[in-house]
Formats: structure tokens, sequence, C-alpha cells
């Protein structure tokens, strides 16, 4: 097989997918999967109110009151600064406004935190809109890939750090050896991921792995897009760059803490500052690791429970801010969903109009 043969191919244009729900005589077995997941989630957050009490973790909410819509605002100062960080990776030069990184932002976070989309659909989403607003399709990607891979190295970090913090707590016992193991594994595969962009290109990595079984299966291979290895690479060589953006990612970090401290506050919750960054870092962590939970439901409530026994906080006043930001992921993310889904309802209404013949 000629190189220039296999290349054209690579370009050509792949075939839909077909999924599951719509083989012959399929069934739509993902869609029953994250039902009963989602199910699962419900009924393990109203076992929990039935343990530790409805009363008590009502009572809480109540007393923060209306002053849990400061969360609102706050998440949007959160997403602010994070979104910086990605604006230095996309470069002035682009034109793309703050304000439109901003909601850009948001949406990745909506689509990441309750759709079932392994934590990565937003990005997908969000390179999407970006080629709508006129940045090349090798350029979004590439600074989305980067500033994931600085998230996910700041997330190895910040989950370290949260089990430093919480060894006072829980002593250097049988949890611990688990739980470094696991922060083991997560190193790894963030270090691989890396390395992989580094001295291969994930086009090419992509190409080498999957787009070689693939054709071996007689389909075609993976669309490359040009350019992004090249681009990837060189954004690694900026460190200035890729420091603004780690320092904005771990300002974003510090918001979420913050977000708790708010709400226990609101709740008259005692909190330490070094358990407020414990629950951050680790419930951080869990949510990464239960990608396939649409919304990580009863995930996020249970891994806050879970913490409060190790931190010794009381469980119905974790699972009261566990539910407090629930209550604020629906009060941002579903309007922010809406507004995507709109945005996207108008592009292909637009393009319809466009592709419509004219009459003679």
């Amino acid at each position: 097989m000629d190189s220039q043969g296999s290349r054209r191919r690579l370009h050509a244009a792949p075939r839909a997918p077909v999924s599951g729900a719509t083989r012959e005589g399929g069934r739509p077995w993902s869609g029953i999967v994250l039902g009963a997941l989602a199910a699962g989630g419900l009924v393990l957050t109203g076992w929990l109110l039935e343990r530790l009490g409805l009363r008590p973790v009502a009572d809480l909410l109540f007393r923060a009151g209306a002053g849990l819509l400061w969360l609102i605002p706050l998440r949007l100062v959160v997403v602010a600064c994070e979104v910086r960080g990605w604006g230095a990776l996309l470069g002035a030069r682009r034109g793309i406004s703050w304000a439109l990184l901003i909601w850009l932002g948001m949406v990745r976070d909506a689509v990441n935190t309750f759709l079932p989309v392994a934590r990565v659909g937003g990005e997908f989403v969000a390179i999407r809109l970006l080629r709508l607003k006129g940045v090349g399709s090798a350029s979004a990607s590439a600074s989305v890939i980067v500033e994931t891979s600085v998230t996910l190295v700041l997330q190895v970090v910040t989950t370290l750090f949260g089990i430093a913090l919480m060894l006072p707590f829980v002593g250097a016992g049988a949890a611990l050896p688990g739980l470094l193991a696991g922060f083991a594994g997560a190193a790894v595969v963030v270090a691989v991921f890396v390395a992989v962009q580094l001295r291969v290109g994930l086009g090419e990595f992509a190409d080498r792995t999957l787009g070689r079984v693939l054709r071996l299966m007689g389909r075609q291979g993976l669309p490359l897009l040009p350019g992004l290895d090249r681009r990837v690479s060189g954004l690694y060589r900026r460190p200035g760059v890729l420091a603004r953006c780690l320092f904005w990612q771990l300002t974003g970090f510090l918001g979420g803490a913050v977000e708790i401290a708010v709400m226990a506050m609101l709740m008259h919750v005692r909190l330490t500052a070094a358990q407020i960054l414990v629950f951050e870092a680790l419930i951080q962590a869990i949510h990464s690791v239960s990608f396939v939970v649409p919304g990580a439901l009863g995930v996020q409530e249970g891994g806050f429970v879970g913490l409060a026994v190790l931190l010794g906080v009381a469980p119905d006043a974790a699972l009261g801010i566990a539910l407090g930001r629930r209550l604020r992921q629906l009060a941002i993310g579903l309007p922010v969903l809406a507004s995507w889904q709109w945005q996207e309802w108008r592009l292909r209404r637009l393009s319809s109009a466009q592709a419509a013949p004219t009459g003679g």
C-alpha cells in the first residue's frame, strides 16, 4: 500500500457511525445502561437521605435559603478565571471575546456534568463552536487538548495534596495503600497522555493504533486534522503560556473550595481549611472516575458523605453541602444546555435555509 494512497484514505470523509441502537435487530443497550446508572444514583441519594434523615438535611438547606443564590455568580467568576488559561492557549490574535469563552466554558461544564460523555464531550462541543466562530479546527483542537492535559496534571497534583491533607484525620491505615495506588495509576495515565502528544503526536498515534486496526478490518482510517500535532507541540514549547494556563486552572480549583466554604458558612457547618480542600480535591477526582454515571448522580452525594466520615464531619451536613452544589449545577447547567441547543437549532435552520434551492 503506497503512502499517498493511505494518506488520501485518511483524509476521506468517514462513514457515518452505526450505533448499537440502530443496528439491525439491535436494542438501545447504551440508553438502558445509562438510564439504569442514573436511576441507581437517584436511589443511592434517596437511601442516604433516608439513613441520615430528610429533616436534618432539609433544615440545613432551608437555613442557607436564598443565600445559595450567591453560588451562581461565584461559579461564573470561577469559570471566568478558568477560561483565562484557555484564552492564553488560543491567543488573543484569534479575536475570541472573553464573554464568548465564558459561555463556551459553561457549556463544556454543563455537557460534562449532565451528559454521559466521559467528561470529555464538552471539549468536542467547544471545538465545534469555536470552529463556527472562525477558529481553525487545528487551533481549536490543540488549545482544548493542551488545556485538558494541564487540567489533568493539576488534578493529579491536587488529588495527592488532598490525600496528604487527609492523613492526619485517618492516619496511614489500610485505606492509604489503595488511595496511593489509584493516584499512581492516574499519574501514569496522564504522563503517557502528555508523552504521546510530545513524542509522537495524537494524530499519528491514533493512526498507528486505532487507524491501523480499522484498515485491517476493511474500514476507512481516521480523518486527520492537518497541522494538529504541530500546533499541540508548538503550545508545549511556550512555557509562559502553559504557566498562565496552569495558574488560572489552579485559581478555578480554589474557587471550587470557596464554594464549599460559602455553603458551609450559610448552613452554619464548621469546616477547617484542610477539610474544605480535601472535599474539593477528592470530589473532583471522584467525579472523573465516575464519568459513566450521568451527572455523577448519587456518586457526588455519596462521595461527600464518605469523606465526611473520614474527616470527622457530620454526614448529614456533608450531604446538605452536596445537595447545595447539586442545586447550583442545575440552576446553571440546565439553562446553559438550553442555550447551547438553541444555538445548534439556529445554526441548523440557517444552514437549511442556505441549502434550500431558489425558486425559478
